[in-house]
């Protein structure tokens, strides 16, 4: 079943209409906005909870966070454990 929806009227700059026509062919223009709407939001929402979060992260219960190169190689290294784990079940799906 689709998604409830509802009109919105809102009112674009005539140069962003330009670009939205000249980019975006008309039958997708709705989904477009849509999406891009969700993907602001989202940023937003975000932003919220990092400033409601900020300062939970005391260096001396998380030392992994107590500098811009320690956060760093914490990154890092949650990025190889995943791609470790990738492929072994890569490796045990054949």
């Amino acid at each position: 079943m689709a998604e409830k929806t509802r009109l919105k009227a809102i009112r674009f700059p005539a140069y962003l209409i330009r670009d939205l026509n000249k980019h975006v062919r008309k039958g997708k223009q709705s989904d477009f906005i849509i999406k891009a709407t969700e993907e602001a939001l989202l940023r937003l929402k975000q932003a919220k909870a990092l400033k409601e979060c900020a300062g939970i992260f005391s260096p001396d219960q998380y030392p992994e966070f107590k500098d811009r190169e320690n956060i760093e190689a914490w990154v890092r290294n949650l990025r190889l454990e995943a791609e470790e784990r990738l492929a072994r079940w890569s490796r045990d799906e054949r």
